[in-house]
């Protein structure tokens, strides 16, 4: 019956049912055809699910990063075109930059990609960069968001897996960025090779420079403040996310004064609505975790996969080249819980920290928001520039090859990622 439970679901969202019903829908079809247990326990794992503190970090890091949007972003933006904006290919590497930047304080993949896809965008598009590649650029860029912290999928796999938040978090920095200048690298060869240009920065004095270092300093002090906070022990992840709102809250409301009444009102209302979607997930996935547990499925799969493949590498890299193929058509949340419980064990069996593993797990995650057909990431980035997903193609090969290549690098070398939560 296990077998048909995933059937079930995969049937669901063949049929384009919402992944938190899909996910509800099969673990209640195992309880009353192939188990003798009250269908009532469904209900109460869901609740179970989700009634946990470090939860509650999750709303608030999707709401500070939907006001940080309201007079940061540009400001991030104009910074990263001042550092890389005069190379060939530098608005494009700007772009890469900035979403990093963003990335450091909003938490989300989509978020980043919609608020600095926005601004720079149109603007590549007018200066000649083909709209493909910059949709690719924008997309791949924005989805580190996920690995640069603080990130919501990070609190989730952290939870699932038992880690600390605060050594995720720390984890994430230094791949981020290795990314981040790597897609910039990349805008540059191809900039050189299809004669893109650079843009002219307008600042022209030393002064100019000094203000707009000055003007992003608040914003950049978002992820300082959170990891600060949480390392130095003045506060725990949970109440470093209500900081960052309230943080948010202030730079936008009264230091920048770009959000209004009405526009916090809206704000408000669509960031419950993303977290009530994000917990619905989250919640749904705990009753099918608990029924894989019950049927040990996690040491079925574990014994299977170890007596299959007797390399180390070779076991790891298959479970890389799984999660990569279920990004593409799985949403993030629903990969991490629903994984998490039977690759972990695996993991660890391996000698691979997971900590470590957490992070090539958002790199897989951030392959599968560029690679079509889910690509949600991607998506947006065609939506701001009235574009399909096809046109992407082959562009998008390339985007995605730099992250699998900053994948295989964590792999080969995990202290990239655990170097910092060593020295913490």
């Amino acid at each position: 019956m296990i077998g048909w439970m995933f059937v079930i679901f995969v049937i669901c969202l063949a049929l384009a049912v919402p992944v938190g019903f899909s996910i509800g829908i099969s673990a209640t079809f195992f309880l009353v055809f192939g188990s003798n247990i009250p269908i009532s326990i469904v209900v109460q794992k869901m609740v179970d699910g989700i009634n946990s503190f470090s939860y509650l970090a999750l709303p608030l890091f999707v709401l500070s990063g939907a006001i940080m949007v309201y007079g940061s972003t540009p400001r991030l933006m104009r910074l990263a075109n001042l550092l890389l904006g005069r190379l060939p290919g530098g608005l494009g590497a700007a772009g890469s930059l900035g979403c990093g930047f963003f990335g450091a304080i909003s938490g989300s993949g989509v978020a980043t990609t919609a608020s600095i896809g926005a601004i720079v965008a149109p603007e590549m598009v007018r200066q000649g960069y083909d709209k493909g590649f910059t949709a690719s650029l924008i997309a791949a860029s924005g989805t580190l968001g996920l690995v640069i912290p603080p990130s919501v999928c990070m609190v989730v796999y952290a939870q699932n897996a038992g880690v600390s938040i605060g050594s995720m978090f720390l984890a994430g920095f230094i791949p981020g960025f290795i990314a981040v200048f790597l897609l910039g690298g990349l805008s540059v060869v191809v900039a050189i090779r299809r004669n893109y240009k650079g843009e002219r920065v307008a600042v022209s004095t030393v002064k100019d420079v000094i203000m707009v270092v000055l003007d992003a300093l608040l914003p950049l002090l978002m992820p300082v403040i959170i990891l600060g906070g949480v390392l130095s022990g003045m506060f725990t992840p949970t109440e470093s996310a209500t900081i960052a709102t309230v943080y948010a809250f202030l730079l936008a409301k009264f230091v920048y004064k770009e959000i209004t009444w009405k526009q916090l009102y809206r704000t408000l209302v669509d960031s419950a609505r993303a977290s009530a979607s994000i917990l619905f997930i989250i919640a749904a996935a705990t009753p099918f975790g608990w029924v894989l547990t019950m049927k040990n499925v996690t040491a079925i799969v574990s014994n299977a996969v170890l007596s299959a493949l007797h390399s180390p590498a070779l076991i790891y890299l298959a479970i890389v080249l799984i999660l990569c193929i279920l990004g593409t058509f799985m949403e993030s949340f629903t990969i991490i819980i629903l994984t998490t419980p039977i690759f972990l064990p695996i993991i660890q069996s391996i000698g691979v920290d997971p900590v470590s593993y957490g992070i090539v797990l958002m790199f897989c995650i951030c392959i599968g928001g560029v690679t079509p057909p889910l690509a949600v990431c991607l998506f947006t980035s065609c939506r701001i520039l009235k574009i399909r997903i096809e046109e992407t193609i082959p562009d998008v090969w390339l985007v995605i090859g730099v992250l699998f290549v900053v994948t295989l690098l964590l792999m080969v070398c995990p202290q990239i990622s655990l170097f910092l939560p060593g020295l913490a």
